[in-house]
């Protein structure tokens, strides 16, 4: 029993200057992979010396100098030391175990190779300067999670170890004392050593460690946490759970490491993440789905991350750098440092990207505003920060059609060029512009080209054989072709396509200085047109755009919604009316007001948007005033629409701040009311709406067939008024409120020229019926009910009613079927078809004469 105390008693190998390392190599390599944490000295006195960084070192670094050479005989001292000076007084069949194994001050030996798993304690008895002396006479290798506990004051100062052979660190294991090996030190990921690692031969190879001296605490201030992985002890994909990181979750001050091979990889879908610097490994990924991310410092990513939702955040003080040679995808990235972030590497945006308070710039690398079927990037301007440098913008076309069609653009960089809309499967034909632009007969132009520009003065100096207004288009001379700021071009290219812009994104007032043809020129009224375009890299919202903004300019505005190849339709806004937001990129027509003989229009950043709307070329809005909205439809559902709404200031001619003409829709379906001064519109606002007001349409169909005029929406007409839809072919007046659609027939002679004269819409004062016998629900019959394919619905006479209208509505008030039929003295039956619903709980809503009225139907 004395011999333990005695051989702990003995004087320890003497290490010199090695003591000031936490490892070393005599003779080898080091070489590091991922963040490793050093607190204390490394190096080699003959090898290569590499991984710094990734790897952190908390001191110095001496490779072949002075200093190396001095710590080489240090250590082969201290082994000879240790082999002449401190015999094996206990001999051991191996260390740690399970349960744990403790062991006494002293001095002990394995007489060959051997494995520490388990748990070796060395328990000192409460006395400060108790030695333990460990000596293995071949390799070491600690088993995975395998730890050295000191117990009861023991020292990692007063631990020796010495080590004839390869020393194997397992992963995850905790290793302390001074380790004087004679071989290589290999530390496998998670490893830590409390102590020393000096090796008088052989390579020290590390991967994600921590290697301390005795001195420093294990970690004296955290500064990082890596990503665990399962493999490491990790235990699902949650950012925010502690057990997922080997120093808990990352905060402001320390930073997140997501290292190569801890797959699953981390994922933020809400919350509030926070890291100082983050680092991504090749391989290893972040995702954001939602919440946000505020790093501080440096982003490094060499794996991937992506994004479908959530704001990352840089908000250090000093510049912070973008890099890594991964994919880095941003849902939405915020600039908070008044020092701005610099790009070192390729980075995208697929929602807001917000300058707020310091430049992003760009520094030669690519920076993409992304956009696809879910979202368009922007770029807000509401910061005091801004984008320096190029950048990409693409630009999605969503709508109905995904074939080839005229899409108007605009360019919102700044350097963009006619080549620029070249994408996959496009090229943008103009070879044959200057022959088209000269031509007497241009649309028999071969090639035809797919790029317009426009300009209205050439009605007054163009002579072809197209209508007025087209006579305003014009190919551009080269590719090389300079993409105007603010102005719009025609493009005939598939749905498919996804248009990139590459440029200096454009920021600030734009002003155009606009035109329009005097009134003695040719073809005078047909100027003044101009295709214009939303020059930012965001939505812009047009009831932003002062009258002082559009002088000498009407209102309106114009959009262009392809529907098939040379199909399409415009959309029309105006005070209010329709829909005001141009997306990134969507060119529109507006026009020099008549009288003038120029304009100007001024884009600023106030008008921007500074949220995600849908990528949509055109959507629609809601209007809270009184209007009718009337939809003239083709049997396939193609529709176009006449809005009427009362403006006080209006009249009921032509006013250039209230109404919208009316563009011709090359689809050959249009719809218009008449203006007293003989205009054809596509909004008319009218003082009021009252008894006396009728507006004259014009009706539009492009072949002989069946079409309907419906009601789209009757909102806060007066409470004593119905809107009357009046057929003078047929002599039918229909009650709007109380049958929505009416439908004819145009024949082949009818359908080659508007049809002017026949249709009126008048507003009279309600009526009530109140002789006429009110139907109820229980007197229509519904079979059979649940219904597969089909239902009939049988509904008895009623007084003065001539019309039966249905609407089959789903669960969520959606109207998924509508049809009408005539009511007969004896009633009405009316075959409703299901083919193709969704199985589930619908309402059959009637309405005849002035009972509207519902119905259950189940549909299986």
């Amino acid at each position: 029993m004395a011999f333990p105390q005695a051989s702990s008693a003995q004087a320890p190998p003497p290490l010199g200057v090695a003591a000031s390392f936490a490892l070393f190599t005599a003779v080898g390599a080091v070489n590091n992979s991922g963040p490793t944490i050093i607190n204390g000295d490394i190096g080699t006195n003959a090898g290569a010396f590499n991984g710094f960084p990734p790897g952190v070192i908390n001191g110095n670094i001496h490779v072949a100098d002075t200093y190396a050479t001095q710590a080489a005989t240090a250590v082969q001292t201290a082994y000879g030391y240790y082999s002449t000076n401190i015999p094996c007084v206990t001999p051991l069949a191996g260390y740690g175990g399970t349960p744990a194994v403790a062991l006494q001050p002293g001095s002990y030996c394995v007489g060959g190779a051997t494995t520490l798993a388990g748990t070796l304690i060395l328990d000192a008895g409460g006395d400060p300067d108790a030695k333990f002396y460990l000596s293995v006479s071949g390799a070491l290798t600690t088993g995975a999670n395998s730890v050295v506990l000191l117990q009861d004051g023991a020292d990692a100062n007063n631990v020796y170890w010495q080590i004839g052979g390869l020393v194997t660190l397992g992963q995850n294991s905790t290793m302390v004392g001074t380790l004087l090996v004679d071989g290589a030190i290999n530390m496998i990921q998670g490893a830590k050593l409390i102590g020393r690692g000096l090796s008088r031969g052989g390579a020290i190879t590390i991967d994600t460690n921590v290697a301390s001296l005795p001195e420093a605490p294990e970690v004296p201030v955290i500064t990082a946490t890596s990503w665990l992985g399962t493999a490491l002890g990790g235990v699902d994909t949650d950012w925010f759970n502690p057990s997922n990181w080997d120093e808990g979750v990352p905060t402001s001050t320390v930073n997140a490491i997501v290292g190569t091979g801890r797959s699953p990889y981390p994922v933020i879908a809400s919350g509030s993440a926070d890291a100082n610097g983050l680092t991504i490994g090749t391989g290893a990924s972040l995702t954001m789905n939602g919440g946000t991310l505020d790093v501080k410092a440096g982003l490094s990513n060499s794996g991937t991350i992506s994004a479908t939702g959530g704001t990352t955040t840089l908000s250090g003080t000093t510049t912070q750098l973008i890099g890594g040679s991964g994919s880095t995808q941003f849902w939405g990235l915020t600039v908070a440092n008044a020092a701005g972030a610099l790009q070192s590497s390729a980075i995208s945006v697929h929602g807001v990207l917000n300058p707020a308070t310091g430049n992003l710039t760009t520094n030669g690398q690519t920076l993409t505003l992304l956009s696809d079927a879910t979202a368009t990037a922007l770029v807000t301007s509401t910061g005091t920060g801004s984008v320096n440098g190029a950048a990409t913008v693409q630009r999605y076309i969503a709508g109905s059609n995904a074939g080839l069609g005229y899409r108007h653009y605009s360019a919102p960089v700044t350097g963009s060029t006619v080549a620029d809309l070249t994408t996959m499967g496009f090229t943008p034909e103009i070879s044959q512009g200057s022959i088209y632009n000269t031509s007497p007969t241009p649309t028999a132009t071969t090639p035809f080209p797919t790029v317009f520009g426009y300009d209205q003065s050439r009605l007054a100096t163009t002579t072809n054989n197209t209508p007025v207004f087209d006579k305003g288009f014009f190919v551009p001379a080269s590719l090389a072709t300079p993409l105007a700021v603010g102005r719009g071009y025609t493009v005939n290219i598939s749905g498919s396509a996804l248009v990139d812009f590459v440029g200096s994104l454009t920021t600030g007032d734009q002003t155009l200085s606009l035109s329009r043809n005097a009134a003695g020129s040719p073809n005078a009224a047909g100027a003044g047109w101009q295709l214009v375009g939303n020059p930012y890299p965001a939505p812009l919202d047009y009831s932003l755009v002062a009258p002082s903004d559009r002088t000498g300019l009407d209102a309106a505005i114009y959009v262009y919604a392809s529907s098939g190849t040379y199909e399409g339709a415009y959309r029309v806004y105006v005070n209010g009316v329709g829909n005001p937001v141009l997306p990134v990129a969507q060119g529109f027509f507006t026009r020099v007001s008549t009288g003038q003989t120029t304009g100007s229009l001024t884009f600023r950043n106030s008008q921007r948007l500074t949220t995600l709307n849908n990528t949509s070329f055109q959507r629609t809005t809601a209007n809270t005033r009184p209007l009718v909205e009337l939809a003239l439809r083709t049997s396939n559902g193609t529709a176009d629409v006449l809005y009427a709404y009362a403006e006080t200031n209006a009249t009921t001619g032509f006013d250039a701040q209230y109404d919208a003409q009316k563009l011709s829709n090359p689809s050959g379906l249009n719809l218009a009311s008449l203006a007293t001064t003989g205009e054809a519109l596509a909004i008319d606002g009218r003082p009021a709406f009252t008894a006396a007001t009728v507006l004259s349409l014009t009706v539009g169909v492009p072949a002989a067939g069946t079409y309907s005029l419906a009601a789209n929406a009757l909102n806060n007409l007066p409470a004593t008024l119905d809107a009357l839809l009046t057929d003078a072919a047929t002599g039918q007046t229909v009650n709007l409120r109380l049958q929505p659609a009416y439908t004819f027939s145009v024949t082949n002679a009818q359908a080659t020229a508007l049809l002017t004269g026949r249709f009126t819409l008048r507003f009279a004062a309600r009526t009530a019926l109140a002789s006429a016998r009110a139907l109820t629900a229980a007197e229509v019959t519904l079979y059979p009910n649940p219904a597969h394919d089909a239902f009939t619905v049988l509904v008895p006479a009623v007084a003065g009613a001539t019309r039966l209208h249905a609407d089959l509505l789903n669960s969520l008030g959606q109207v998924v079927r509508r049809q009408d039929a005539a009511m007969a003295v004896s009633g009405a039956r009316l075959a409703v078809e299901a083919t193709g619903l969704a199985a589930g709980v619908y309402t059959l809503r009637l309405q005849v004469g002035t009972a509207t009225l519902a119905k259950r139907v189940v549909i299986q």
